[in-house]
């Protein structure tokens, strides 16, 4: 079973809004605030029926709804209209399997009028209530958040019949790091997933039943029944009823809320975040084993380089055969899950790099530090073949503009020309805003050729920028050309007598040059492919 699209109105920053899933691997990326984390909650709304571990039916919250929304509603309001009821809608259509399990789900009801199975999920004014809500929102002047109170939730199939997380022939669950809180008592996250890990309702039952022992025990221990009795000699002075100290006995109170994990004998909330953090993702991932879909959110959270590499190896190979949705925010995550599997939020848009050619899918996997995701999330990105380049950039940005390129909202990253092509495929594919600074190495018809699908208009959004005299083939001579030797030799600390003994000076030191021209106060000049770019 898999999520193949999700649907979703009305709920949180997803005013309007919908997105195909692939089978497997679903990475999803977007800058803060463009709803990553809120189409991972919807999917496990719709799924599960639970927000945050707890159910949606008995528990529903203001802001689920979105704001704009609301806002818009209560304003209509007060002008005197008579606005749409504000309502949120969630609906998953499912793979129509060939085992028949989802074929009760099988159904119409839903906003497309597809025949398939699916789930949706209704949050709407409950009409028993309609004539007390609409009494409520008459009075209430600069009301802002929906009163839910007169709100009930309709959790049904595409068959159009009720459903429960217990009737439903599979599972979603969500591994969320930003939940591994340590609390002052016991981690209850870690203790759920723990519970989930053990084999069999045997051991569960043991657990619970040692615990309850062990709140028996408490209460024959001697201090205890000494406070006990002086209590007791209080009783008429404090309450006409016995006082007395005990644990917990009624059902609330668990192993889960009460019992806390050690590592080598360290209280679990003790350890670093990072263990925390990798310890409770695997646990999650072995606790799911029954799942039929993984919502996982910023796995990435806490953990150094070499942590994070194992993670999602061991993500990749135990969720083999089920669908899983990831967020993240690391270059490293996206290309290492590969390329073709992501899906671009913008602006509450869904982009994807699916028709990617598998060389360069394979290209961004085998090198996974790449700063692909600085690139699809930048309004306009600048490349450059190297840290000198980026820093002559940032410079000449500054000069031009008064300002360093991220300031004016524009990223130069620095790539390595063997990699440009590669970049320049997804912004091709995307329509992004990409500009291309590079060397002519001596041979321009070579650079002509080897960008000529760049060149000409074909893709607007994109420009190669290089200069065509083959006797400056990079930076350096570029920089002499376009500025005296006298100024560079102010601006470097230096005194050679010739351009040429400058130019080795700069080739051997091409950093330390390009921190130097960063840094100076020295007018200089840059070279016109260079000035073209940050125009572009």
């Amino acid at each position: 079973m898999h999520v193949k699209r999700i649907i979703v109105s009305g709920f949180k920053a997803l005013g309007s809004f919908e997105m195909e899933l692939g089978e497997n691997l679903n990475v999803i990326v977007g800058d803060n605030e463009t709803g990553k984390t809120t189409v991972l909650e919807a999917v496990g709304l719709v799924l599960s029926g639970q927000m945050a571990g707890r159910s949606v039916l008995y528990d529903l919250d203001p802001y689920y709804f979105n704001t704009g929304m609301a806002v818009e509603y209560f304003t209509r309001l007060r002008r005197g209209e008579n606005p749409p009821l504000p309502q949120i809608l969630i609906e998953a259509y499912l793979d129509d399997n060939s085992t028949g399990e989802l074929a009760r789900l099988k159904g119409t009801n839903n906003t497309r009028g597809e025949d398939c199975p699916g789930l949706s999920m209704a949050i709407v004014l409950n009409q028993d209530l309609a004539d007390d809500f609409k009494s409520y929102v008459s009075n209430v002047r600069n009301a802002e958040l929906i009163p839910v109170e007169f709100f009930t939730v309709q959790w049904r199939s595409f068959a159009g019949n009720s459903v429960t997380a217990r009737t439903l022939p599979f599972r979603a669950t969500v591994i969320d790091t930003s939940l591994f809180r340590a609390y002052f008592g016991p981690n209850k996250y870690l203790a759920q997933i723990i519970a989930e890990c053990l084999k069999d309702d045997k051991q569960r039952i043991s657990l619970a039943a040692a615990y309850r022992q062990l709140k028996h025990a408490f209460m024959g221990e001697p201090g205890i029944k000494e406070i006990n009795d002086y209590l007791m000699q209080k009783k008429g002075d404090i309450t006409g009823k016995a006082l007395t100290l005990s644990l917990d006995m009624s059902a609330r109170s668990t192993w889960e809320s009460s019992i806390t994990a050690h590592l080598d004998d360290v209280p679990f909330s003790d350890v670093g975040k990072g263990e925390q953090s990798r310890v409770q993702m695997k646990l999650a991932i072995e606790a799911a084993t029954a799942s039929s879909v993984l919502l996982v959110e910023e796995p990435e959270n806490h953990l150094s380089h070499s942590n994070m590499s194992r993670l999602i190896d061991e993500i990749s190979r135990k969720a083999a055969g089920r669908q899983i949705l990831i967020t993240t925010h690391s270059s490293f995550v996206l290309n290492k899950l590969g390329l073709d599997r992501v899906k671009l939020l913008s602006t509450y848009r869904v982009l994807t790099l699916s028709a990617l050619s598998s060389p360069t899918t394979d290209y961004f996997m085998k090198l996974p530090g790449y700063d692909t995701l600085r690139l699809l999330l930048s309004a306009r990105t600048i490349l450059v073949e190297g840290p000198s380049d980026e820093l002559i950039v940032q410079r000449a940005y500054r000069a031009t503009h008064g300002m360093l390129p991220l300031e004016d909202g524009v990223d130069v990253i620095a790539v390595g020309s063997l990699a440009f092509k590669r970049f320049l495929e997804i912004g091709a594919m995307l329509k992004l805003q990409m500009c291309v600074v590079t060397d002519n190495d001596g041979d321009v018809a070579a650079l002509r050729e080897k960008y000529k699908d760049y060149l000409g208009g074909q893709h607007p959004t994109i420009t190669i920028c290089f200069d065509e005299d083959e006797n400056c083939t990079t930076l350096e001579p570029q920089l002499l050309k376009a500025n005296s030797l006298a100024t560079l030799n102010e601006v470097f600390g230096t005194t050679h007598a010739t351009g040429k003994a400058l130019l080795e000076y700069m080739k051997r030191n091409k950093t330390d040059c390009a921190l130097k021209v960063l840094t100076t106060t020295e007018a200089l000049s840059f070279p016109e492919y260079i000035r073209r770019a940050i125009q572009a």
